[in-house]
């Protein structure tokens, strides 16, 4: 039985699917870590039948695992995302206090990991609390 629904691109449907970002799905469909109904998939924009069987190699897996999530608690005064306005973004504090570390736990944030921090959701600049950052598109949707 063939199936009638209109062909998908690839990582539209991981990211609808929650298997991780559209952009964390092009990074695993061009590394060969995605598999549609047990073929390997390496071409972006391949489009397939949304209601396909999608499988992320162990490989794929750890890498996506591998994302980094920090949670700070952001100052009045500061923005959640992009600068604006001559109001500096919350991700500076992450750069003023290095002791993003856990005991045991051997990875440190480099400069491009903070970089390529995300916030999931958005305090104004004159709120203050929990804000999280993160590189993982399935957490910042």
């Amino acid at each position: 039985m063939t199936s009638s629904l209109t062909p998908v691109r690839l990582s539209k449907v991981m990211a609808e699917l929650g298997i991780c970002s559209r952009r964390e799905a092009d990074v695993c469909i061009e590394n060969g870590w995605v598999s549609v109904d047990g073929e390997i998939v390496s071409t972006l924009g391949t489009k397939i039948d949304p209601k396909a069987r999608i499988t992320v190699s162990l490989e794929g897996q750890e890498w996506l695992r591998s994302k980094m999530t920090i949670m700070i608690n952001k100052p009045v005064g500061f923005v959640s995302g992009q600068a604006e306005d001559g109001y500096e973004p919350a991700s500076v504090l992450l750069n003023e206090h290095q002791q993003i570390r856990f005991p045991g736990d051997p990875t440190a944030p480099t400069r491009k990991d903070l970089f390529s921090m995300a916030p999931a959701g958005r305090l104004d600049i004159d709120s203050w609390g929990l804000l999280i950052l993160t590189q993982d598109g399935r957490i910042a949707k």
